[in-house]
């Protein structure tokens, strides 16, 4: 039982950065980016331009806090979308044994009178909305004008309000992995 918190706090540890997913061009030289610079882009038609500007300003103070500064031209020139989709879950519970319970309707239901052994229960299937936010930065390198990085970083909300507290952490986790360390490879899982 000792062991217990400490599988449990491993456990916590991998599902909180599951969401993210990068890849990278081994042939690019990431030990030369000191500066970036964004790449032209608007809110995309039917966007909430406010949330647009928050993910850039999340970009921003997540590049500086590892030591990048803004510049133009950049080393590095960035930009980034924003995905967001409604999916439909479906959890099938599938039949179940009703444990001891109280007898009723011939002993299949689990409560009544009489005593019995309850049965086996009817199915249960829950169907339920889940919207999958996803965040993509692109990095560029400004000389060769080549794709060098790239990080995704995906979440599940079961509401429709976003919450920007959490948004900036989904930033923060993406931005942390770059740049990538050497000897490190691709985590893409495409």
């Amino acid at each position: 039982m000792r062991a217990f918190p400490w599988v449990a706090a491993l456990l916590l540890t991998a599902c909180q950065t599951a969401g993210v997913q990068t890849d990278f061009d081994p042939a690019a030289n990431f030990t030369a980016y000191r500066t970036y610079s964004w790449l032209p882009s608007d809110a995309p038609r039917g966007m909430n331009p406010l949330m647009f500007r928050r993910v850039k300003e999340s970009i921003d103070r997540s590049l500086v806090a590892r030591g990048f500064t803004q510049a133009e031209p950049g080393d590095f020139a960035i930009t980034f979308t924003i995905d967001e989709r409604d999916r439909i879950r479906a959890d099938d519970y599938g039949y179940g044994w009703g444990g001891y319970g109280w007898g009723g309707w011939g002993g299949w239901g689990g409560w009544g009178c009489c005593g019995g052994y309850g049965g086996w229960g009817y199915p249960a299937v829950d169907i339920y909305t889940v919207t999958q936010r996803s965040i993509v930065i692109d990095v560029y390198d400004a000389k060769t004008r080549a794709p060098a990085w790239h990080g995704v970083v995906k979440r599940e909300s079961y509401s429709d309000r976003v919450n920007y507290e959490r948004l900036g952490k989904a930033v923060d986790a993406v931005i942390a992995q770059f740049p990538p360390q050497p000897g490190t490879r691709t985590s893409s899982s495409y």
